[in-house]
């Protein structure tokens, strides 16, 4: 099996996986469904992924002013910096100072800038020097550039905000902290925390969130986890569905789809899809993939997982199909996972064994047992990547009394050939195939694969695919994929033609997810 056909196995069982083979600078998990993809552009994710932390991440013009006023500060400080007592700056066109109590006033125009980048604007404002509190009642901009705490601007009113201990509070508030845009009747502020009082999160920024997950009580720990107390899940004006407690781990660059999901295939018809999840205990979730296709209506998966640390135990139900849109049945299957680096080399590794009753028209106890070791990525310069994987699996069945073992080996070469084209060729090698294996789910029809393609933005929110697959022992292509990714404002369309199976393949997600 190559990396990348189990890559999509793995995607689609919610484990981790591939976070060295893929860790190319500002990398990151895309969601596909298993049928989205063919021909290996997977390793292409990364670049739909840089372009949307780009968008994510860009400045505002009151940061980018703010980056500027903050060097000009710095230039102008001499001697040492208490960092407890980082020195402010008033502008105002009229202010009151009293050297003795440390009282200030500022009326008209205010500007507030703190040297570790963090400001408040208003009409007007007073606060305490020595106390180093600030306190705004009519309304007020926050910006935030500060080291590392996420970037902020938002507007709220009735403010007041303590620069010793960078902690504060506002009402009815509404701007974007880090990535997320947020609004909230009221808001505290941390170092390393911001809680939201009746208010909403989304990273649509649109002035009515296409979605967003609103709660009465939403707690935000950047680079850790976000808890949404009380969720309620829109779209637009309407609540889709409620959660007691809705937790998103923010460490992870992996997201899974939250929102309903809409597409087409030709073999199978229209479609939409809808994950639910709850957490059953600390680390503990279940799910619902619940799908359902207008030809062979519902095709549903259900399962409980448990992740700590590098190991992912998982249980699941249901009918899962590959992108060659063969479908089985497991009922159930058991999954273990543990990845972990290697010391301190440049080397990831994993092993994964899944024990399960498949089913196909005929059952069997499938048994599955993989160790793969990745390289990080050699990176030649800034334009040439090389990825290395190898492995050895096992296969069993009960049904035959079946045994296919064997190596594994990937080798991909990506080369970015400028701003909005990149190009990739990959060599892929598996014991196992449709030939040799009870089941055909998720396997080529070759041991030897060669893959290649090419990827072009063509503007800032379209992106054609090319990519070709080859078996490489005869020389013969198996696969050409046309595919069209086109950004909205904040959903995702996916078109995908496969040219030799005249197959067609949309779908309509949310994003980010």
């Amino acid at each position: 099996m190559t990396v990348m056909k189990w890559m999509k196995r793995a995607l689609w069982g919610g484990s981790l996986c591939l976070a060295a083979l893929l860790s190319l600078p500002g990398s990151a998990y895309a969601y596909y469904e298993s049928d989205d993809l063919n021909s290996d552009i997977e390793v292409l994710d990364y670049i739909e992924n840089n372009r949307r932390n780009a968008r994510e991440n860009r400045l505002t013009p009151d940061q980018i002013q703010l980056a500027k006023d903050i060097e000009v500060m710095q230039k102008n400080v001499s001697g040492p910096i208490d960092p407890q007592r980082l020195p402010v700056a008033i502008e105002g066109d009229d202010m009151f100072y009293d050297q003795n109590t440390g009282d200030v006033y500022a009326k008209g125009s205010v500007r507030i800038t703190r040297l570790d980048a963090k400001r408040f604007e208003t009409a007007e404002a007073r606060g305490n020097l020595t106390k180093q509190e600030v306190q705004i009642d009519g309304q007020a901009r926050m910006t935030q550039m500060t080291e590392k705490q996420p970037h902020a601007m938002l507007d709220g009113y009735r403010i007041v905000y303590n620069y010793g201990t960078q902690q504060g509070k506002m009402e009815d508030v509404k701007g974007k902290y880090g990535p997320f845009y947020i609004a909230g009747k009221r808001i505290e502020l941390f170092p390393d925390k911001v809680l939201i009082y009746d208010g909403y999160e989304t990273k649509c920024g649109a002035k009515l969130p296409d979605y967003r997950v609103s709660g009465d009580f939403i707690e935000i720990y950047p680079g850790k986890e976000m808890l949404v107390h009380e969720a309620k899940f829109w779209i637009k004006n309407k609540i889709i569905f409620t959660k007691k407690l809705h937790r998103s781990d923010l460490s992870k660059t992996e997201k899974r789809p939250v929102y309903p999901r809409i597409g087409y295939d030709s073999d199978d018809g229209a479609w939409i899809a809808q994950r639910f999840s709850y957490d059953l205990a600390p680390r503990v979730e279940a799910y619902a993939n619940l799908k359902y296709y207008s030809r062979i209506n519902a095709k549903n998966i259900f399962g409980i997982d448990w992740a700590n640390g590098g190991n992912f135990l998982s249980v699941q139900y249901g009918h899962y199909h590959d992108s060659d849109n063969r479908w089985i049945k497991k009922k159930p299957t058991f999954i273990y996972q543990y990845n972990n680096r290697l010391g301190h080399w440049p080397f990831s590794y994993q092993f994964r064994a899944e024990a399960g009753r498949w089913k196909k028209g005929f059952e069997s106890t499938h048994q599955e047992y993989k160790f793969n070791l990745w390289r990080d990525p050699i990176n030649f310069d800034r334009n040439w990547h090389l990825l290395l994987g190898v492995g050895y699996e096992i296969i069993k069945e009960s049904y035959d009394h079946s045994r296919v073992n064997g190596l594994t080996f990937d080798a991909t070469l990506l080369r970015d050939m400028g701003p909005d084209v990149t190009a990739y060729v990959g060599y892929h090698y598996s014991k196992a195939t449709t030939q040799n294996s009870l089941f055909d789910y998720n396997l080529d029809d070759y041991s030897k694969k060669l893959s290649f393609g090419i990827s072009w933005a063509f503007t800032d929110r379209d992106r054609i695919v090319i990519g070709q697959a080859y078996d490489a022992a005869k020389g013969r292509q198996e696969d050409v994929d046309y595919y069209w990714f086109h950004d909205m404002h904040c959903a995702q369309t996916i078109l995908r033609y496969r040219a030799k199976r005249n197959s067609w393949h949309f779908s309509l997600q949310f994003t980010p997810w």
